[in-house]
């Protein structure tokens, strides 16, 4: 069983929201946009520590800056569903056979709800329940037993900012049964000290056991089962997974048993420790599959241990959830698993691609051109997307100097000509990006027009919105007619009044330079001339993507 669903009425940042989930989900969105908000909400209804949570009024959603407007009452829903036909007879389902519900397909699903309503004499009242298909209250004998029961198999364990390296607090580190306890404070406390002051000092000896514990522990706790064995005169204790258990445990074995790999341990064993940490004083049943929660693990992070760390996440085999701003670790994320939240004006959209929204070429295309290449652009509210590198050097350059700051303003201009256009504008609409296209006027350009158009038209927007023709053959052309033919002459070596064909001059030009260092110099020129010689119909693109991607700032 996994979280597959949540929704979101009226808590806290979010006035609504519908997010589907798989077993690893990245989000991405900027500051106030909802990210923290939809934590909290699986953190209230999920954690051991939150049972009962109360409800304050500070919990119900208002308009920022606009107290008076807050509403009145919020809801939550989680969606639960089982991985695969039958799972639900599990026996480590048996005590949820009466909230589990059929939804027009194979599996079976849990609704479970809660809503609260803060009435005018500030009181608040609350309400838990399980819910069938149509949203209607299942009639339940105790509706308490059955929180309970899905806290326990599906805690949520919060690792707030990720760092790894946190403070940690020997005596939450390994809470849990006695026996379990004393044995691995003792090992662990002067272990964990220097873990916090000093990672670098500690010795491969310390190390080496350090990853030892952690790795026993997480045996007891994480890989769903109990048995201990427990051997006379001495100090350790064996705890042996069961055959199917948690096969992450194998795998980071052998990732600590090579040579040379001080790093690494350091990193594993700061996130078992911070993993721990996070359950605080829970124990965790031996059935519970954690939804943990990672919140921007980037932080504190040179990228290379970030990618590092991230491999060593990725071989949990627990359902998460992270939050990140970072480039880095995007491009290690596959593109399905990406799912970007953006506030508009009713509500906070989840945007991220559905099963069969891209072909396998598309993808393939997707995750080279932008996954890999430009990771960056996957946070940007709206995509230029131009022929060439050339296009690139002058549409930064010429958009900053009239006063329209790309990067502030969250625009990315992208190439498409190596990718192709199609796939980027069938992924930006999936993923809630806005775009532009820019174009030449020639046969490939009239082309890429009309895919453009196409796209546009589904959207019911206008060409003005998404799309800018050059009215000649390509960039160079243009320029050349719009003012700087005289540079172009310059850089070609021929005088202004000669008798030699346009084509003729940029050809001389761009083989005594290249395209890029044409478009240089041009931004070059552009500046000491001043604003006045930039070609209107790009300022007007300018002012029209800027337009794009402010309303997406709300």
């Amino acid at each position: 069983m996994y979280l597959e669903r949540v929704e979101i009425y009226g808590f806290r940042g979010i006035n609504r929201l519908s997010l589907a989930l798989n077993k690893n989900t990245v989000l991405v969105g900027e500051n106030s946009w909802g990210k923290s908000s939809l934590l909290d909400a699986l953190t209230i209804l999920l954690s051991p520590e939150q049972e009962n949570y109360q409800f304050n009024q500070h919990d119900f959603h208002h308009p920022m800056g606009d107290d008076a407007s807050r509403f009145r009452s919020l809801q939550i829903v989680l969606k639960f569903c089982e991985d695969r036909p039958g799972r639900h007879r599990s026996y480590r389902f048996r005590n949820l056979t009466s909230v589990w519900v059929d939804n027009d397909d194979d599996l079976k699903h849990i609704f479970y709800r809660v809503s609260a309503e803060m009435k005018e004499d500030g009181t608040i009242s609350v309400d838990r329940n399980f819910l069938n298909a149509g949203g209607n209250k299942l009639s339940l004998d105790n509706v308490g037993k059955y929180i309970k029961e899905i806290i326990r198999l599906y805690p949520v364990i919060r690792l707030r900012d990720a760092r790894f390296l946190n403070t940690l607090n020997p005596e939450t580190l390994v809470a849990g049964d006695k026996e379990i306890r004393d044995v691995f404070n003792s090992r662990m406390e002067d272990l964990t000290r220097a873990l916090i002051n000093n990672p670098q000092r500690l010795s491969d000896d310390e190390l080496v056991e350090g990853i030892d514990a952690m790795q026993q522990l997480l045996s007891h706790y994480f890989a769903g089962q109990s048995t201990h064995i427990f051997q006379e005169h001495r100090s350790t204790i064996k705890l042996e997974p069961r055959r199917r258990g948690w096969q992450a445990l194998d795998n980071i074995s052998r990732i600590v048993a090579k040579p040379n790999e001080r790093n690494i341990r350091l990193i594993i064993l700061g996130m078992f420790s911070s993993l721990l940490q996070s359950k605080g004083n829970i124990q965790l049943d031996k059935y519970a599959r954690p939804l943990v929660i990672v919140e921007d693990p980037e932080t504190r992070l040179h990228p290379i241990m970030l990618s590092i760390a991230w491999g060593l996440l990725n071989l949990f085999s627990l359902q998460r959830l992270t939050t990140t701003n970072s480039g880095e670790l995007l491009s290690q994320v596959p593109i399905e698993n990406l799912c970007r939240l953006v506030r508009d004006s009713g509500k906070v959209s989840a945007y991220r691609l559905g099963k069969n929204d891209l072909s396998p070429e598309e993808v393939r295309k997707i995750s080279f051109h932008i996954r890999f290449n430009r990771p960056s652009a996957m946070f940007a509210r709206c995509w230029l997307l131009v022929e060439g590198e050339t296009e690139i050097w002058l549409m930064n350059e010429l958009a900053r100097q009239c006063n329209y700051y790309f990067e502030t303003e969250g625009i990315k201009v992208i190439e498409f000509a190596q990718s192709g256009l199609k796939p980027l504008l069938k992924f930006a609409n999936k993923m809630g990006i806005e775009w532009h296209t820019l174009v030449d006027g020639d046969e490939a350009g009239k082309k890429y027009a009309a895919t453009a158009l196409s796209y546009a038209e589904k959207m019911h927007d206008t060409e003005r919105d998404r799309l800018t023709r050059l009215p000649a053959p390509d960039m160079e052309h243009f320029l050349y007619r719009e003012g700087f033919s005289h540079l172009y002459h310059e850089i070609a070596g021929i005088p202004d009044n000669a008798k030699v064909s346009t084509r003729r001059v940029i050809i001389k030009a761009i083989s005594k330079t290249s395209k890029p260092d044409l478009a240089i110099a041009t931004v070059n020129r552009a500046a000491e001339l001043g604003p006045d010689s930039i070609p209107s119909q790009l300022k007007s693109m300018f002012s029209r993507v800027a337009w794009l991607a402010r309303g997406k700032a709300y």
